[in-house]
């Protein structure tokens, strides 16, 4: 009798954490429908503009390398622009953040150790900066679901490199950069990194490199084919002219830099600058009116296409101001809501998660649980596996993300700059995770 209890009991545990798991799963995506579903959709001034995409026909070049990228649009024809498409959101997000739940799951041995870490990546994936945007007709929810099928399936590539993985990993890049302009970036940066990966394995396996480097390859057409919608459609010309609104006008030696490479208008600009007063707590923005006959030759420069390119060469030799100007206040960014993503929020019925508070500490908390998994890894020689890099560059490519998103416009920084905050936070939750509990062998 005692042999018989001693033998049911593992059985029983055996069979109470996949339950565990699966539980925490549905709870999680009845939260996310719920709470996608508990009020209208909100549309914004872009919800409008993916519509009018979306309007276009499936196979025409205004669809695919239109006015915006093409993954939202092609959502919105397929699910409409209001409550089908919530539903279709809030599903996408609890099937691609389950995949990612499962796939960190299996880094670690069974059992507890297992359901924690499933139960950590799903508590994160609710929390508000990452679930409110399910309630909109926006690009967000999307790329965030997106993002997370890129970590499950880097990891599952970095376990094992069979072809089929390759393939779904391309796959997931190809939904990502598809879904914003700036995380076209991320999957080149991506593409470079698994390419270094692949030469350096030249000496020691030929197979390994020649699927790491298949995997480059493809992550690179990705980055074109997606790069080249962006710059055909010249969809960023906007962009880049919110930035020297905000960054450059303002700034009579900026404004000298930028005219010695070619930027018409000098003196006007300079006068415009002057004229133009400074708001406390705010950062100046220095503007033309559209279609003003005074400034049409700058005009035609920024969106020639002159602009973007000695934007480009400036960021290149002015590595420092890179990463400095991001941190200056006033914030220089403009109709950025004070960096407060609630403001994105639904206002009636919305669902916060408790976990928020938690799994979405400041920034400052973030840099100490960095050290702390950095640590970990160092300590135990976890850096080694190849699971445990792969995480480790996509959290570095999301301090990356947050940069090119930042660096990309003059306004609403604090939406651009999400997911890669996600993309960041997340890859040092795993980071922790694995540290804490260790990767199994299996």
């Amino acid at each position: 009798m005692a042999t018989r209890q001693r033998r049911t009991l593992p059985a029983a545990r055996s069979r109470l954490a996949p339950a565990l798991t699966l539980g925490g799963w549905c709870a999680f995506a009845a939260f996310l429908i719920a709470q996608a579903t508990a009020g209208p959709a909100l549309v914004w001034n872009d919800s409008k503009a993916y519509a009018a995409v979306a309007a276009n026909p499936l196979w025409s070049t205004a669809l695919w390398a239109g006015r915006r990228p093409p993954l939202t649009p092609v959502a919105i024809k397929a699910f409409g622009s209001s409550d089908g498409l919530l539903v279709a959101q809030a599903v996408i997000a609890a099937v691609a953040w389950g995949i990612l739940a499962w796939t960190v799951g299996r880094l670690v041995a069974p059992g507890w150790r297992r359901v924690v870490a499933t139960w950590v990546v799903l508590a994160f994936a609710s929390t508000l900066p990452v679930t409110l945007w399910n309630r909109s007709v926006l690009s967000e929810s999307l790329a965030m679901s997106s993002l997370a099928l890129v970590f499950a399936a880097l990891i599952w590539v970095a376990r094992r490199p069979t072809w089929p993985r390759i393939a779904a990993a391309i796959a997931a890049c190809l939904c990502y950069a598809s879904g914003r302009d700036a995380q076209v970036w991320t999957v080149l940066l991506l593409a470079i990194a698994v390419g270094a990966w692949a030469v350096a394995r030249l000496g020691r396996s030929r197979p390994m490199a020649v699927r790491a480097g298949a995997l480059a390859a493809g992550l690179l057409v990705v980055g074109i084919l997606a790069g080249w919608g962006t710059v055909s459609s010249h969809r960023t010309t906007q962009d880049v002219a919110d930035v020297f609104y905000v960054r450059v006008f303002p700034f009579p030696d900026r404004i000298a830099w930028f005219a010695a490479h070619g930027m018409p208008e000098q003196a006007r600009i300079d006068a415009l600058a002057a004229a133009t007063p400074a708001r406390a707590g705010d950062a100046r923005v220095v503007a033309f009116a559209p279609q003003d006959p005074a400034f049409r030759p700058l005009e035609r420069w920024i969106t020639a296409g002159g602009g973007q390119r000695t934007y480009l060469l400036w960021l290149v030799t002015h590595p420092w101001y890179v990463v400095t100007e991001p941190l200056q206040r006033p914030e220089r960014s403009y109709n950025f809501a004070r960096g407060d993503l609630t403001f994105y929020a639904a206002t009636v019925n919305r669902m916060d998660s408790p976990f928020t508070p938690v799994l979405w500490p400041p920034p400052v908390v973030v840099a100490v649980l960095s050290a702390l998994a950095a640590s970990l890894a160092v300590s135990s020689g976890l850096w080694r596996e190849r699971g445990w890099r792969a995480v480790a560059v996509l959290t570095l490519l999301g301090l990356a993300a947050i940069l090119v998103s930042w660096h990309g416009d003059g306004q609403e920084v604090t939406r651009h700059t999400v997911e890669g905050a996600v993309e960041l936070r997340l890859g040092v939750w795993i980071l922790l995770l694995l540290g804490l509990t260790g990767v199994s062998r299996t």
